[in-house]
């Protein structure tokens, strides 16, 4: 106590010698060597050290005294490492709670007066810092930290709010760094010295076998199928942290209304720009609506305008289905005016042309014909319509532009509309695939319109397959005795599924076939009964209309208990399903096979393809961020016209003919020059000298015949 109250004095605080500032460095010491000793309670240490920052850093904004940057820093790592301490064996939640309050209440206090206090604002930069910090090293990951933080990202104060933001953004690409890094020095420290070009002893034959044991350790430990349980806490997935704000809507609407009322002077470019990521951020992964938010990026969507490629991929970021498409046609005409037109370059054309296929991509109900057809007499829905076919054809056309880049950009939007809304283009641009899903009716929702389940997916096409495999066991084809071998003997897992359910059904029929009369069902318990023997075997979904569809999966998944082995066909029915749809010859493929064969029956593989995308395969991927490296221009080579082809040519021409050759003469030149006294006693010399007489005679000798036959095919 003496300490702390010798430290908070004035004359200690505020005096600018050299001897006062060496007693506050030496009163810190001895408080933290006390604290280290448990002499002292966290809370009552990191009041007065957070007092000390703000004070030593006013003193040094109001330029009366200098503050010693290195005390701030020492203080710094001492609270960060402290409260590393504290939680090394498992979270105290007890002294958490009571830090994070007394950090909230610093961050909270400069939320009314900001320009006032400098001091206020430098603690709070100090707690913003030492809580990204804690996060960063996974100490603080839970709820409380994000709300603090989310309580600074909505500060007045630019520092404050600008370090918030940048946590938000990109603190799981600094965790995922730190993760690797520690992983490449783990494996760095993992060599082995086989000692291959050295005196083989016992004392290097233990250290390599020591060193390959090390070796074998630390890649057991990185395989996570090694990993032994750490517990609950360990396990525990850390989400990204703007995935757990508690209320994002309220936090984007208080960060925007800031950036709107900000003006020209408030805050620069750079924090601008920052705060527009943060909130399309926040817009694109909680799939908010701030409908004001559209008209404002229209103002930054020019080109000329600094940054432009990183205010599209922004723009993108904020849309998502939920978007009115009244408000993507504007974004949509505004970027098609200023970037998709003759007059631009060919980047800024390709940038144009893949943001509009991104926006169109997050937001595919634009593309839908009857968005609009009902509300064409009102005038004010009248001016944010457009024309999406031709809009599309219009888009469609750059496909064969000049520029490289921009015929690459054309026809990936050919390529997304084949696969969203196949017609909308003409006939001759659709391809293979766009013509199989024009003719099975493929477009996207209109606004506000779901795909609502009716079932089990994929329950109408298990019941088709089993149909058409019971018919093809009926009927004794060839296919059918194939895939009864296969799915009897070549399963996997080493169950065999369908001779127990022929047990099973066999089992039924002969203790029907026992109590015939016991109980008298009527129509109805004779449909139940002959349900899987007459009526599956006449389904075919190809005549069915979507409504029966829906009625027969409600049907079977409300019957019927589906097995994992179910599942797993329904699974790659589905995608068998999906193949066909974008394959134009699926149809007539069918028709050939019933006229060959009298089924369309396929067996079903047993392959596992999983579709499933890992966490770890693609990296840090945070849900709604868009890169903005994404819908840039693609970096190819123009092609060159002739002119410069010509040139290039004769500049080649040029260059043979001349024989100009970079550098100084050759070794051979140089050996060709070199005194005979010099080389007398190298290599080729002595070698030459220890030549047996019969080599030498050998050597001759096929000079001489090399000679005869090159005069004998002259003489031809």
């Amino acid at each position: 106590t003496f300490f702390m109250n010798l430290l908070q004095n004035e004359m200690i605080l505020q005096n600018p010698g050299n001897n006062v500032r060496e007693i506050r460095r030496s009163l810190v010491s001895a408080l933290i060597l006390m604290r280290n000793k448990g002499a002292l309670e966290p809370l009552d240490l990191l009041e007065l050290f957070f007092n000390i920052i703000s004070q030593l850093t006013a003193a040094e904004g109001s330029g009366s005294t200098s503050a010693d940057k290195q005390l701030r820093e020492k203080i710094h790592r001492h609270i960060v490492n402290d409260i590393r301490n504290v939680n090394k064996n498992g979270q105290n939640q007890q002294i958490n709670r009571k830090i994070q309050s007394f950090m909230h209440k610093v961050i909270a206090g400069v939320q009314d007066k900001c320009s006032t206090s400098f001091a206020n604002e430098v603690a709070a930069r100090r707690c913003v810092e030492m809580i990204v910090e804690l996060y960063r090293r996974n100490v603080w990951t839970d709820e409380r930290t994000i709300h603090i933080l989310a309580s600074a990202a909505a500060s007045p104060c630019a520092s404050v709010m600008t370090r918030a933001c940048r946590f938000f953004l990109g603190i799981e690409e600094k965790m995922d760094m730190d993760a690797s890094r520690r992983k490449e020095e783990e494996m760095a420290g993992a060599t082995v010295n086989l000692h291959l070009h050295s005196k083989k002893t016992k004392a290097r034959q233990r250290q390599t076998e020591k060193q390959i044991k090390n070796r074998k350790d630390k890649l057991n430990k990185a395989d996570p199928l090694m990993e032994e349980d750490q517990g609950v806490e360990h396990s525990r997935k850390l989400y990204p942290a703007i995935e757990m704000l508690n209320d994002p809507q309220g936090l984007a609407e208080t960060v925007f209304r800031r950036l709107k009322s900000s003006g020209h002077s408030a805050y620069s470019f750079e924090v601008k720009l920052l705060l527009i990521n943060f909130i399309t951020r926040l817009v694109g992964n909680h799939e908010l609506l701030i409908l004001p938010l559209y008209p404002f990026l229209q103002k930054y969507l020019a080109g000329h305008q600094r940054d432009v490629t990183a205010i599209l991929a922004y723009v993108v970021q904020a849309c998502h289905e939920y978007v009115p498409p009244d408000e993507v046609n504007g974004l949509l005409k505004t970027i098609a005016h200023n970037f998709i037109t003759e007059r631009c370059t060919g980047e800024q054309m390709a940038v144009g042309i893949n943001a509009v296929r991104a926006i169109c991509a997050r937001v595919p109900s634009v593309l839908a014909d009857d968005n609009n057809t009902d509300d064409l007499t009102n005038t004010a829905t009248v001016s944010t319509t457009m024309d999406v076919e031709g809009f599309v054809r219009d888009m469609a056309g750059y496909a064969k532009h000049k520029d490289r880049s921009v015929m690459i950009a054309g026809k990936s939007w050919v390529n997304f509309i084949r696969e969203v809304h196949p017609s909308l283009l003409q006939g001759r641009d659709r391809g293979e695939v766009g013509s199989a899903l024009y003719r099975n009716g493929e477009k996207p929702l209109r606004y506000g319109e779901k795909n609502v389940a009716h079932g089990v997916e994929g329950a109408d096409l298990l019941l088709e397959y089993e149909a058409k495999k019971a018919a093809a066991k009926e009927a004794g084809s060839e296919d059918g005795d194939e895939w009864e071998e296969h799915e009897t003997h070549s399963d996997d897992d080493g169950i065999q599924e369908e001779p127990m359910n022929d047990e099973a059904v066999e089992e039924e029929s002969v203790e029907d076939d026992k109590a015939p009369n016991l109980v008298d069902m009527g129509e109805e318990g004779d449909d139940n009964d002959n349900y899987s023997e007459n009526a599956e075997l006449t389904i075919d979904l190809s005549k069915f209309s979507k409504e029966e569809r829906h009625k027969l999966k409600m049907e079977a998944s409300s019957t019927r208990i589906f097995t994992t082995s179910d599942f797993e066909k329904m699974r790659k029915l589905v995608a068998r399903e999906k193949i066909e749809r974008r394959d134009p010859r699926a149809i007539a493929r069918k028709k050939r096979a019933m006229a060959k064969t009298g089924t369309d029956f396929e067996v079903l593989s047993d392959d596992s393809d999983d579709d499933f995308d890992s966490d770890e395969e693609g990296g840090i991927r945070i849900a709604g961020a868009v890169n903005p490296g994404d819908i840039m221009a693609m970096a190819k080579k123009k092609r060159m016209n002739k002119a410069e082809r010509l040139e290039r040519v004769i500049a080649g021409r040029e260059k043979f003919e001349a024989k100009h050759r970079e550098g100084g003469s050759t070794n051979t030149e140089k050996k060709r020059k070199k005194n005979f006294v010099m080389q007398q006693f190298s290599y080729e010399a002595r070698s030459k000298q220890n030549q047996k007489t019969t080599s030498k005679n050998t050597k001759s000798k096929k000079r001489v015949m090399s000679r005869e036959n090159k005069k004998r095919r002259r003489k031809f």
